[in-house]
């Protein structure tokens, strides 16, 4: 079981490229993290993102700050490991700013890690 918690604004969907050709189970969770900024999916990861087998969330972001999907990708984060502290996390991101909270969770025995594409992920 993993779960994909995706911050949509870091490169708009260009992370997600290729999600289809992954085998994902039914127990696995993608969340996608957006904003008014980063709110639309091509026809094409419409598609790809269909063709999964996982569970797939979607949370808009009210991002009036810098930062404020971050914080919130964050904070569910939290929430998450709360819930299934046994699953595995994987942030989805360009952004290195996560890698201080994958620090804090690996710290306190909770596997979280960041990655810059699906590719690189290893469940």
């Amino acid at each position: 079981m993993a779960c994909f918690l995706i911050d949509f604004e870091n490169e708009c969907g260009n992370l997600l490229n290729g999600i289809s050709h992954l085998n994902f189970s039914r127990n696995d969770e993608i969340i996608i993290f957006y904003s008014k900024h980063a709110s639309h999916l091509t026809m094409e990861l419409h598609k790809e993102l269909e063709m999964t087998k996982a569970k797939k969330i979607y949370i808009k972001v009210e991002a009036r700050h810098k930062n404020a999907l971050d914080f919130q990708l964050s904070s569910y984060l939290g929430a998450c490991i709360q819930k299934s502290p046994k699953k595995k996390y994987y942030i989805l991101s360009k952004d290195n700013g996560y890698d201080c909270v994958c620090r804090f969770w690996r710290d306190n025995n909770i596997f979280v890690k960041r990655i810059e594409q699906f590719c690189n992920y290893d469940i």
